[in-house]
């Protein structure tokens, strides 16, 4: 075999000499068999690894070598299937150096063993003839073990350098390239190859300089891999990219890092790994680093970026993860925004949409959560939760809420669930019936033609003639129900009477019986006539409407006037509001409603009316703990009246004892109370420019009250309340003529010429019985008695009622009780 022969056969074996004796050098085609455990991925593929290297043993006959590389490739590539040729000829390699090891102990026991010289057998294809010439001292170089090549001086290392060099052929080049990285003088191995290269060598001379360059290259980056320097990492990628075979160094660089950053991850070194990954620019390695690291944002963030399938996947699982964290730490803006960002992506499942349903509901995005629970009963429509919290959602909205009924029949039954049972203890029983509540559908018709007729009487003591007064009313009334509204109109024949004026009153502006003007009194003493009032009445969720008209008497002494009030009232979760615009008679006195005269002068002069605005708050402090306030703005005017304001306010705390005292209780509420009325003008005189109503500057009460009510749907009911209370009130000394700039009354009588200063204490106090009871299906009697008092006042109210109904009924509700009525109550409840 030539010197050349012999320095290529030495090239080749060195370079599968370092290939196994440096396993921790990362192969430039190697991949890592990487699976991705529960996300989806597929395993990465494995490359078939170059046998060429094997071949050429198996073709010289270098049977240990050939073995070698064949269990480093089979090491290296575990799922690598060797060809049936490859094998075979391995196989006979082996049987083979078996025949001769045998043969040769045969005649070493005939004539004396010679020891087989490795070199031998590296060279096992060389000629019998051995040539007699001096050997190169390359050649002798190229002989040596690796251990003695290392071991010799660098003055003679270098010599043989300087050697090759002048030789300039590529196998010397290959030769002191090997052997320099054998020492580990990786730029002077650089410099032979490249040497080698530009020679334009042969194929296999080329491959073998190209891989030296590569083992350069891998020991350099495999030690900046070791040591976590990843500056010099990036700057051999760059750097790689930038020479003239480019993109095979720059693929090798990163098939380097990127198999050291599998072997990282593999051995949880996840923060290592996710380094090597970035440099690679393996996104699949970043993902999976930073998901094991639990930084779910950034790998969420990652994967967003990408737009592949699999990222895309990935992408959508985060922002599902991200979606329900939101949620669960109350950040309910960013769990729909993320939401909304995930059904770009795809459709969102069943439970992310309701889980955006419930994250828009609390922000209160009710059109979001809208939209989202629709879907959600699409496709599970028996959902009764979800059609509960729809409907809670569009309460106030009726159009959306009855096409949501209509397109749901569970929302349509927890609709009517949700308001019978608020309407129930709100007393909407109109409003339950129309949901068809079982409980008061059976309780009564509602929706049916109806007919009332009763009597009602009112006597107010005070001062004799003027200051009494009696009113009896009589009334006939039709009512039904069109399309939810509940109307009624009424025919009223009413009999007022207060009696003469005795001697020694004021009246007009006379002073009766002082013995220069006349003594007798020709002032109305009764009255009696006929009026009309109609009313209307609407119940919604949480909401009740109410308006009344009046007109009437028709012919009393001054020109009645049209009165009435609209109120409307708000029932919000734990607060009820009400308020009330009113124009009403001042019902104190003869004078104040219905106006009078005398026989001095026939112009009549009173009727005074109160305008003004009434409302209520209510608000429930805890269970069976509620306070409630109640305010009123009015001022009154009349015929020949002067103008008068006046300001009421009222607040009570009450606690609810049903419970402990009876099943047979709606409610019992008791508490104390503090109320305060005021006028600006004192108007209870009887002159012209006075009113005749009770107007004192205040009127103040401190007390405790009562009432209670016994349970709906019975066919009897009962409703029990009173007060009791400690008042004061102060009455000014105001004109007796505040229309008259100068009256006509005697200098020294000028006292005569103010109405009485007065200021009073003492116990006030009412009492009320209330109770209506169904005589059959069609027939129901109500009625009621009261009887109040209070400083220099007293009054007795009663009434009964006959109803008339068609339909069939077991009981009677709280709403058509005589004085339930919003005309009377003053609110719309």
């Amino acid at each position: 075999m030539t010197i050349n022969n012999r320095l290529f056969l030495f090239f080749l074996l060195k370079l599968v000499m370092l290939a196994t004796l440096a396993p921790h050098m990362a192969h430039g085609q190697s991949k890592t068999t990487y699976e991705e455990r529960e996300l989806g991925f597929d395993a990465f593929d494995e490359s078939q690894p170059d046998v060429t290297g094997l071949w050429f043993h198996i073709e010289q006959g270098q049977r240990t070598l050939a073995n070698d590389e064949y269990g480093r490739l089979r090491y290296q590539y575990p799922s690598w299937q060797p060809s049936k040729p490859v094998q075979n000829a391995l196989d006979r390699l082996n049987n083979l150096s078996r025949a001769k090891q045998g043969a040769g102990q045969k005649g070493a026991s005939q004539q004396g063993s010679q020891p087989a010289s490795s070199e031998k057998e590296l060279v096992s294809n060389e000629p019998s003839s051995v040539s007699n010439a001096p050997k190169s001292p390359l050649a002798i170089f190229a002989e040596k073990i690796p251990q003695a090549r290392r071991q010799i001086s660098n003055t003679e290392f270098n010599k043989l350098v300087a050697l090759a060099e002048k030789e300039n052929q590529p196998n010397f080049y290959l030769l002191m390239g090997w052997a320099a990285i054998d020492r580990g003088q990786l730029n002077l191995a650089r410099t032979q190859f490249d040497s080698a290269l530009v020679l334009n060598p042969n194929e296999v001379q080329r491959r073998s300089a190209q891989q030296g360059l590569e083992t350069i290259t891998t020991f350099i980056v495999n030690r900046a891999i070791q040591q976590r320097d990843i500056e010099q990492l990036a700057r051999l990628l760059a750097s790689g990219k930038s020479n003239k075979d480019g993109a095979a160094n720059a693929s090798l660089i990163t098939s380097l890092i990127e198999g050291s950053a599998w072997r990282k991850y593999n051995e949880d070194a996840y923060n290592e790994a996710y380094e090597l990954f970035v440099l690679s620019q393996n996104a699949d390695g970043q993902y999976l680093s930073l998901s094991a690291q639990q930084k779910h944002a950034r790998a969420r963030q990652l994967a967003c970026s990408i737009d592949t399938e699999r990222f895309l996947r990935r992408c959508a699982d985060g922002l599902a993860q991200q979606q329900l964290y939101f949620y669960e730490d109350g950040d309910y803006k960013n769990s729909i925004e993320t939401a909304q960002q995930l059904g770009d992506i795809r459709a969102l499942t069943l439970d992310e949409l309701t889980l955006l349903g419930w994250a828009a509901a609390k922000y209160g995005d009710g059109e979001t959560a809208t939209l989202a629970f629709e879907k959600v009963l699409k496709q599970n429509p028996e959902d009764d939760v979800i059609a509960g919290e729809l409907v809670r959602l569009n309460s106030d909205n009726r159009l959306k809420l009855n096409q949501l009924a209509s397109a749901f029949p569970v929302v349509n039954t927890r609709r009517q669930a949700q308001v019978n049972s608020s309407a129930w203890p709100r007393k909407q029983f109109l409003l339950s019936y129309i949901n068809a509540d079982t409980r008061t559908t059976t309780a009564q018709t509602k929706d049916a033609f109806s007919v009332v007729s009763g009597i009602t009487t009112r006597s107010r003591s005070g001062q004799s003639g003027l200051g009494n007064f009696d009113v009896l009313t009589s009334y006939i009334g039709i009512g039904d129900i069109y399309k939810g509204w509940q109307w009624r109109v009424f025919l009223d024949y009413k009999q007022f009477y207060s009696g003469a004026a005795q001697s020694g009153a004021w009246l007009g502006d006379d002073l009766l019986g002082d013995g220069v003007r006349s003594a007798v009194s020709n002032n109305i003493t009764g009255f009696e006539d006929k009026g009309l009032r109609a009313d209307i009445a609407y119940q919604d969720v949480g909401f009740n409407f109410y308006a009344n008209v009046e007109y009437g008497m028709f012919d009393q002494p001054v020109n009645a006037d049209i009165t009435g009030q609209i109120s409307a009232t708000w029932f919000l979760p734990k607060l009820t509001l009400a308020t009330t615009l009113f124009r009403y008679p001042k019902e104190d006195s003869m004078l104040s409603q219905t106006g009078s005269f005398n026989a001095r002068n026939e112009d009549a002069w009173g009727y005074v009316l109160e305008d003004g605005i009434r409302g209520l708050a209510a608000y429930e402090l805890a269970p069976r703990w509620s306070v409630a306030g109640t305010l009123q703005i009015s001022t009154l005017h009349g015929e020949t009246v002067d103008s008068n304001s006046a300001l009421s306010v009222r607040g009570d705390v009450s606690y609810d004892i049903a419970t402990d005292v009876s099943d047979m209780l709606d409610y019992w509420r008791i508490g104390p109370f503090a109320s305060y009325s005021g006028y600006d003008h004192n108007r209870f005189g009887f002159t012209y420019g006075n009113g005749g109503y009770f107007s004192p500057n205040y009127f103040v009460s401190l007390g405790v009250y009562s009432e209670l009510l016994t349970l709906e749907a019975l066919n009897w009911q009962l409703k029990l309340s009173n007060a009791i209370a400690l008042s004061r009130l102060e009455q000014t000394a105001d004109s007796r003529f505040p229309l008259i700039a100068s009256p006509d009354i005697n200098s020294d009588a000028s006292p005569l010429v103010a109405l009485p200063y007065s200021e009073t204490t003492g116990l006030s106090g009412n009492f009320l019985a209330e109770a209506q009871y169904r005589i059959g299906n069609d027939w129901i009697v109500a009625g009621y008695m009261s009887k109040a008092f209070a400083v220099e006042y007293q009054a007795f109210e009663a009434g009964i009622q006959f109803r008339w109904r068609g339909g069939e009924g077991s009981g009677v509700t709280s709403d058509e009780l005589l004085l339930s009525s919003p005309r009377l109550r003053g609110f719309a409840l």
